[in-house]
């Protein structure tokens, strides 16, 4: 339980730092090309957060209307629920992945009916100005968290317009912040 009060302290980092952005630039912290990446390992127990806009995980950021657009959206979603290939752990922390909740705008729907609580977080996920983000949260049980001094952001390669992630995270050591690039993909504690 420890994890997860410290993860949401990393999302309310996140939160304000995004709010602070929103009011100073008038134009919020969604941008094209930009991901976030939250992370929290306490005692066995890693923690991973990603979010970014929907038009560099999927393609386009409307409800998926056509049928190729809800080809191209099962397919991110796909990806989306294989963490292994989006980021590489030491094998040797010995890490499974315990659970995974991936958030994203649902496709087109009908409105004549009630919403329930996945509709409110699609809102809460979907900004007035058209703009949606997606992401994923993942959960890790590693046998020997002693060996986990790192990840690699793999997941450069499948989302090419993706070209840069602001890590914030919080590790027996203390906090760390960087920016994973294509190019400068790999994050060492």
């Amino acid at each position: 339980m420890k994890a997860a009060t410290l993860f949401l302290a990393v999302a309310a980092f996140g939160v304000q730092a995004n709010h602070d952005e929103h009011e100073s630039h008038g134009h919020g912290a969604h941008e094209h090309g930009h991901g976030h990446l939250n992370l929290v390992l306490d005692g066995n127990q890693l923690m991973i957060e990603l979010q970014a806009p929907a038009a560099d995980l999927v393609g386009f950021e409307h409800a998926a209307k056509t049928d190729a657009e809800k080809v191209q959206f099962a397919k991110a979603m796909a990806q989306l629920k294989q963490p292994d290939a989006l980021f590489r752990l030491d094998p040797a922390a010995g890490c499974t992945l315990a659970q995974q909740e991936i958030n994203a705008p649902k496709e087109d729907h009908d409105h004549d009916h009630d919403h329930d609580k996945a509709d409110a977080d699609h809102d809460e996920h979907h900004h007035e100005d058209g703009h949606a983000d997606m992401g994923a949260m993942y959960t890790y049980n590693c046998q020997t968290p002693a060996k986990l001094t790192g990840l690699e952001a793999t997941l450069f390669s499948l989302y090419p317009s993706l070209e840069k992630l602001s890590v914030q995270g919080i590790l027996p050591a203390g906090q760390t912040a960087a920016e994973l690039t294509p190019s400068a993909y790999k994050l060492s504690w």
